[in-house]
């Protein structure tokens, strides 16, 4: 049997063992933090030699007090630089913004009055061509109601209906309509009565020395020539007696018929100034003269017949041009510009 003091001082004595253990790594640490410390305080100072330098007297302290004065006084002085420095560019920043803003303000105003200028250019080019085009109209007129020149007319009309196809405006639809309808009946009218005129009396006078030839003065040519180679008996007959034709012609010696000749190519001469200044009345009379000595000159024939019923529809054609629609598209435009320019 064992004895129970014996087992128990066996026990305690290894945790005797283990506390001293404890005990003396604990005191080690304890001389190693305390070696450790007195080491880094000794080699603090000589790891930082600056600070062995800093002088703390006053003396250094009012120096080290005024350097930090200046410091402050330049960094004012340098932040009020930058200061004025951003005021100014700010100054210089609305400046250009105003610039800007007057140089885009000019430019528009440029701009519209480009524009208003284009805008009069245009209104000037629309009213010069409604000049043109008036004056074309105007001697178009002119032409047809003077000098009754039916192609001119018609060419100038054309040339007005050019002008005005240029021009885009609406308001000038009703004016090209009209022109239209005028320019259509000037190219639907017949041929120029003056012209016809003028033909029938070139061809009377062509005709005329065949009328002559075939009258009873070339007979009477041949009978005296006949009784020239006769007897004498009949030379005595003939110079006794004188054969007269019952007609309307009575002019026979060869004096008279000259005169009469004469005036036929006067009155022919007379009716060709009427007609270039279509005086209806005085063609009328000279053709009425004209009929009368052909009557009183040449014997009655086939030839003469027709030459003399020629001169009575010739007495009865116009020579006017009558076209109810001529002017009309002159007076349409003149009304249009006076009521443009009577416009506010």
């Amino acid at each position: 049997m064992s004895d129970p003091l014996s087992e128990d001082s066996a026990v305690s004595a290894p945790r005797r063992m283990r506390g001293t253990i404890w005990l003396l790594i604990a005191i080690a640490l304890v001389v190693a933090l305390g070696l450790g410390w007195r080491a880094w305080s000794q080699r603090g100072p000589a790891a930082t030699p600056g600070d062995a330098a800093v002088d703390l007297s006053p003396e250094a302290l009012d120096a080290r007090l005024l350097q930090a004065e200046a410091a402050v006084t330049s960094m004012r002085r340098a932040n009020e630089s930058i200061t004025q420095r951003l005021t100014d560019t700010s100054a210089r920043t609305g400046l250009l913004r105003d610039e800007v803003l007057g140089v885009s303000q000019r430019a528009a105003l440029i701009e519209d009055s480009v524009r208003e200028l284009s805008n009069t250019r245009s209104e000037g080019v629309a009213a010069l061509r409604m000049d043109e085009a008036e004056l074309l109209l105007t001697m178009a007129q002119e032409r047809l109601v003077l000098a009754n020149d039916l192609p001119g007319a018609i060419r100038a009309t054309e040339l007005a209906d050019g002008v005005l196809a240029a021009l885009r405006d609406p308001a000038l639809l009703n004016l090209r309509q009209t022109l239209a309808q005028e320019l259509s009946a000037l190219r639907a009218m017949p041929k120029n009565p003056q012209a016809i005129a003028a033909g029938e009396l070139d061809a009377l006078e062509a005709v005329l020395p065949q009328i002559s030839a075939a009258g009873p003065a070339a007979r009477q040519a041949g009978s005296q020539a006949q009784a020239a180679q006769g007897s004498g008996l009949a030379r005595l007959l003939d110079a006794l007696v004188q054969i007269r034709p019952s007609g309307e012609q009575d002019l026979l010696s060869p004096a008279d018929r000259s005169a009469g000749e004469a005036a036929l190519s006067l009155e022919i001469a007379l009716a060709r100034t009427a007609l270039d200044r279509r005086d209806q009345a005085a063609f009328r009379l000279s053709l009425k003269r004209m009929d009368s000595w052909l009557r009183r000159l040449y014997a009655d024939g086939p030839l003469l017949r027709e030459r003399r019923e020629r001169l009575k529809k010739l007495a009865a054609l116009p020579l006017a041009t009558q076209l109810p629609v001529a002017g009309t598209t002159l007076e349409q435009l003149r009304a249009l510009q006076r009521s443009r320019q009577s416009a506010p």
